[in-house]
């Protein structure tokens, strides 16, 4: 469970459901030096849980094979959004939780998507058997963050995050907001149909009403609280605090909150510094970050309180300033103008530029003490009435009984449309089902690709499953093969599996063949997984991915988490594959499982792609059909590096695969501009000497491919020519977006 906001949310609304009677269980997670892992107060009434994220939970989910339990939460933790673990460790604790307990309904924020996990077992068919509904409570979703602070949304971890959320918002039963403000954005954004976001806001918790001197009504500080964030609108506010200082003279400006990181390597405190003129200095204080309880030392020494937000949602700084008894200069992009009355309880600017809000200061600036008096204990009387406990929690109560008695909508099954979509989910045009309902199992097609050594070890991962196979296929090329590839195939009859000899073909053609073949023989499966011999099955596979075809007739390709074994050793952990991102970049494991509907409506595997490349041509061919693929979120399979198994950024391919469905790219032309910008700047500023130019860019993953004495070339080349190295990054990245700018407008146009 974050800090900040949603902590003191947490806090307090569920001990009021506690006293007013309510069993409240609370999922945290296990931070710092906090050793209890389990608390209760409230008569027994509240009971929170403080899970770990880096060690196995006895008890929860399938936790048979120990070994891979513990690499999927190393994996997560060292993905590129590490959140994720908690969501996987809080999900899996979840499931135990309804178990055990008679829980009527869950909870949790969109931020860092902590449902996520439990939602998406839940639709797949795992997890416990009843289906308490999901209420997500809209608090600050990681994509307006990322927009109100300039941040690059396509960095790997805000867009995991989004992802993620977006999910988990798409699949809750119910959406709780404490603002009117988000939930207006969040059904745009959705597509929901208007009002279908419940709003209560937030409880006024236990924040006192301060008394403060006429001392302090005349000189007292203005008080900013909160990270130094610049969507906190920290920036604009010292911009326009300066503008002002000098006709202000014994204005003091008081900041309390942690610094964050900005830009060029400083924080914002640094750059916000920066812009203060050195004989105002001393009217600036950064008190930087303090516990919860010495918030209260603050305010009581300010006279007006200030929440600058370019985007807040209902901040609960807002509402301990007014329960202090503190007039707020705020800005209109938030719940704060719910909150506060212009000119009554405080100042509301025109917008949240410094010129508004230097607007909004110079009004606060001009009013008297005695009326700064009044507006303070107006505020304190309106947010105390329209935030009371008593009738926030009453509020709650009634509508989770509401929720209970309506149980799910939709936990239980894959959202259709996602954001990009800009269908409303209650639009079930796109959605498909299978018509074959008497397909069963699932069949196995390995390409030998004479490579015996990986081969014998995949035909014994395939030995070891739990449930067999419908079929084995095994291609291999005709005409004379080694001894040692002879014996792996003398082996593979003598276990009943199938050898289909070919002549050396492309890789599409060869698995169109075994494909041809299982379906020639009889056999009805109910979906394909295409293997090489470097690709090797964990025992649970099938037992695990088979049912999902039947459990969910709309689900067209079930990819799953992956373990490379290599140099790199790297653990692969896709969200759910989907457009735009696929189009980008496939996101599916080797191993990934293929309704036998889908691929035969898809044309099968695509004649002239390069290897690897017909894979992802088929998944985008599956979901173009509207079909739904999912990431299974288990470690089921491990990929053993071999030469030739990378998949080689070849522009022909790529640019292939992107012309065969022109409207979805289309539709998706302005998303995919925004990511390929994202992803050509992320690219890190790593240069290679050559022939041609002075330098030539490459990726992380290829420079720590070269040698100890090439990559220490590489960084003497950027410390001697810094400049010309920084001017062929821009250059290089300004070039690149404009080729793909063009062939997307063309695909657009056509």
């Amino acid at each position: 469970m974050p800090t900040g906001g949603i902590a003191t949310y947490v806090m307090h609304i569920s001990r009021l459901l506690a006293e007013a009677g309510e069993t409240v269980y609370v999922i945290a997670g296990l931070w710092g030096g906090t050793t209890r892992r389990q608390e209760e107060s409230c008569g027994g009434r509240l009971i929170v849980h403080r899970i770990p994220v880096d060690e196995v939970i006895p008890g929860t989910g399938n936790r048979s094979q120990p070994d891979i339990a513990r690499k999927e939460i190393i994996g997560l933790g060292k993905s590129p959004f590490w959140q994720q673990s908690f969501s996987w460790q809080a999900g899996l604790f979840t499931e135990n939780l309804v178990r055990e307990a008679e829980i009527d309904v869950i909870e949790a924020q969109e931020f860092q998507a902590p449902l996520y996990y439990f939602q998406l077992r839940r639709a797949i068919g795992l997890g416990p058997r009843r289906h308490p509904p999901c209420i997500v409570h809209l608090h600050t979703s990681s994509e307006f963050v990322v927009q109100s602070n300039d941040w690059d949304g396509g960095n790997p971890y805000w867009l995991t995050a989004k992802r993620l959320e977006d999910y988990s918002i798409a699949a809750a039963d119910a959406w709780l907001c404490p603002s009117n403000f988000l939930a207006r954005q969040v059904e745009s954004e959705f597509s929901l149909e208007a009002g279908s976001v419940n709003v209560i806001h937030l409880p006024i918790g236990d924040n006192p009403l301060l008394q403060r001197t006429n001392q302090v009504w005349r000189n007292g500080t203005i008080c900013y609280i909160g990270r130094l964030e610049p969507r906190k609108g920290v920036i604009e506010w010292v911009d326009a605090a300066v503008s002002l200082a000098d006709k202000y003279p014994f204005a003091q400006f008081e900041f309390i909150g942690e610094d964050l990181d900005y830009s060029d390597g400083i924080s914002v405190k640094q750059f916000v510094k920066r812009r203060i003129p050195s004989r105002m200095k001393p009217r600036f204080h950064f008190r930087d970050r303090h516990e919860r309880t010495d918030l209260p030392g603050f305010l009581e020494k300010a006279r007006i309180a200030v929440v600058p937000s370019r985007w807040e949602n209902f901040p609960n700084t807002c509402v301990e300033a007014m329960c202090s008894g503190l007039p707020v200069i705020a800005t209109r992009m938030g719940g704060m103008a719910e909150m506060i009355t212009d000119n009554q309880t405080g100042w509301l600017s025109a917008n949240s530029n410094a010129d508004g809000l230097a607007e909004a200061l110079v009004r606060a600036l001009e009013t008297p003490p005695t009326q700064l008096v009044e507006m303070g204990g107006q505020a304190a009387l309106e947010i105390r009435k329209l935030c009371d406990n008593k009738v926030t929690v009453e509020r709650h109560l009634q509508f989770r009984r509401q929720i209970a008695k309506q149980g799910v909508k939709r936990t239980n099954r894959i959202p259709v449309n996602l954001p990009w979509v800009k269908k409303p989910l209650s639009d079930e045009s796109a959605h498909r089902e299978a018509k074959n309902n008497s397909a069963k199992g699932l069949a196995v097609v390995i390409d030998a690709l004479n490579e015996p050594r990986y081969l014998s070890k995949c035909m014994r991962r395939l030995e070891q499953q739990t449930r067999a196979p419908a079929m084995v296929i095994i291609l291999v090329n005709s005409g004379p093969t080694d001894d040692d590839l002879k014996s792996v195939m003398q082996r593979a009859r003598s276990i009943g599996y199938r050898i289909c000899q070919v002549m050396d073909r492309s890789t599409s053609a060869r698995k169109n063949i075994g494909i041809e073949t299982v379906l020639a023989a009889g056999a009805n499966p109910i979906a394909f997984v295409f293997l090489a011999p470097g690709d090797h099955l964990y025992p649970g596979y099938i037992e695990a991915v088979e049912p999902i075809f039947s459990h969910c007739p709309d689900v067209g390709l079930v990819s799953t988490w992956m373990q490379t074994v290599g140099d790199d050793n790297l653990f692969v952990a896709h969200p759910c594959p989907a457009f735009p991102y696929q189009h980008l970049k496939n996101e599916t494991v080797p191993a990934t499982a293929v309704r036998t509907e889908a691929l035969l409506e898809s044309g099968m595997f695509r004649i002239g792609l390069d290897f690897g490349f017909e894979q992802w041509d088929l998944v985008n061919a599956v979901l173009a059909s509207d079909w739904i693929a999912i990431t299974y979120p288990e470690l089921l399979c491990e990929k053993t590096m071999s030469p030739g198994s990378a998949l080689m950024g070849q522009t022909r391919m790529r640019r292939n695969i992107l012309e065969r469905f022109p409207d979805v790219v289309a539709r998706d032309a302005k998303y995919l501009v925004q990511l390929l910008e994202s992803r050509i700047f992320q690219i890190n500023p790593i240069f290679r000497g050559n022939v041609g130019s002075p330098f030539k860019i490459i990726r992380p993953g290829d420079f720590f491919s070269l040698t100890l004495e090439q990559q220490i070339r590489v960084f003497r080349k950027v410390i001697r020519n810094p400049r010309s190295a920084i001017n062929f990054m821009f250059w290089h990245a300004k070039n690149s977006i404009r080729r793909i700018g063009y062939r997307l407008l063309a695909m657009v146009s056509r």
